[in-house]
This record gives C-alpha cells, structure tokens and sequence, in this order.
C-alpha cells in the first residue's frame, strides 16, 4: 500500500521497516500454527518442540514492533493515512502474537496425543485447521497488500470455521460421553478445536484492524461497513 511521500527520508525508511517487522511477525506465527498441527497429523513431536522454542521469537518482535511503532509517533508525529498504519499495526500485532500462544499450546495438547495409539477422531481437526488458516493467510495478504476487499472476505468466512468447530465439539463430546478409555485424549482435541476457532476470530480482529487501516472507518461491534467495500460485496 503506498503512503505517499515525506519530507523526511528517515522516515519513510522508518515506516517501511515497520511494515516488514508486522509482515514477518505474521509468517512467523502462522508458521507455529502449521507446524503445530503438521506435528499432530504426522505424529512428529519435533514440530511440536520447535514451536514452543521459536514462540520466543514472537514475543520478542512482538516488543520492538511496539518501541518502532512508539517512536514513530513520538519522533515524526504522523498523520491521517501514516498514523492509522501506525496504529492498525500495534493492534494486529497484538492479535498476531496471541495466535502463536495458541500455536504453543496447540502444540503441547498435539504432543500428549501423540505419544498415545492414533485417534480416527483428528480428522475432525483437519478441516477447521485448513479453514482458520486460510483466513490467516488471507488477512496478513490483506494487511500487507492494503486491501479490504480480501479482508472483508475474511470477516465473512468467519460463519464456515464456527460451524466446523461446532460440528468437531458435537462429535467429541460424544466420543467423551462413551465409555473409553481416551477420555483425556479426546479432551485435547476439544481444546485444539476451540483454539483453532480462536485463530479464525483473531483473524477477524486483524480484518477489522485493515479495513480501518484502509479506509478509516471502524467496523467493529456492527459499524456500517465503507461504501468502497459494500459496492463490490
């Protein structure tokens, strides 16, 4: 997204640098998320390791994307399209980091499960971890390209991953309710459900954040939605 020229070259260098850390922030989280699950479905407790150690790292970019984007305000007071970038990016960060916390404890939930004999009941995951990615992946594009059309399309995916995260949490809590001896097993998969659907409502947040980033309009809790965005929905 182009934010225009400034007299200070400083600065844009500054802007841009911090639109990279936000970018890569991103791929680092949803990269946790993957190797979460890849580490579930392929029974690899390694992927489930170098997830809990490379949290780290988010955490820790999580930290300077905040001092950047403090001193930008702070140094080069930014306005109108440059502050709402500012702003929309410390927010999404903030969403960002709490997705790789999932990522973690999806991973330590998968690494318990692994170390039992194989459940026919993960498949249930499957869908709702392809679903909730791909909302993922399309809301970092959207933050990275300025586009909300796609983050819009992301908001309005949000419907399909609550219907499959119901549809995993009805058949589980079946599973639960028979007499087995998985019970806690099947417990972890009630819980990397409901963290998978938190991926997709986190997702959301960041949607929101790009709309407003884009456009300047907030559309949370039921704000009207921007013309330039509702014509071509």
């Amino acid at each position: 997204m182009e934010t225009g020229g400034h007299i200070l070259t400083d600065y844009n260098t500054a802007l841009k640098s911090f639109k990279n850390k936000t970018v890569n922030i991103g791929c680092l989280a949803q990269q946790n998320l993957e190797r979460s699950l890849q580490g579930l479905f392929e029974r690899n407790p390694d992927l489930c390791n170098n997830v809990i150690a490379e949290d780290e790292d988010v955490d820790q970019l999580e930290i300077e994307i905040d001092e950047d984007g403090m001193m930008l305000m702070s140094k080069y007071r930014p306005f109108a399209s440059d502050l709402r970038i500012v702003v929309a990016s410390m927010k999404i960060t903030n969403n960002i980091e709490r997705i790789s916390d999932h990522a973690v404890s999806i991973a330590k939930r998968s690494r318990k499960l692994i170390r039992n004999s194989e459940l026919s009941e993960v498949g249930l995951i499957e869908p709702l971890f392809l679903q909730s990615n791909k909302m993922l992946t399309d809301a970092l594009a959207s933050y990275a390209d300025g586009n909300g059309e796609l983050a819009m399309s992301v908001i309005q995916a949000d419907a399909s991953v609550n219907t499959l995260h119901k549809k995993a949490t009805k058949q589980l809590t079946k599973c639960l309710e028979g007499e087995t001896g998985k019970h806690k097993d099947y417990l972890h998969l009630v819980f990397i459900s409901r963290w998978l659907e938190r991926v997709g409502d986190l997702s959301v947040n960041i949607a929101e954040d790009v709309i407003f980033m884009t456009t300047a309009t907030d559309i949370r809790h039921g704000g009207e939605l921007p013309e330039e965005i509702t014509a071509n929905n």
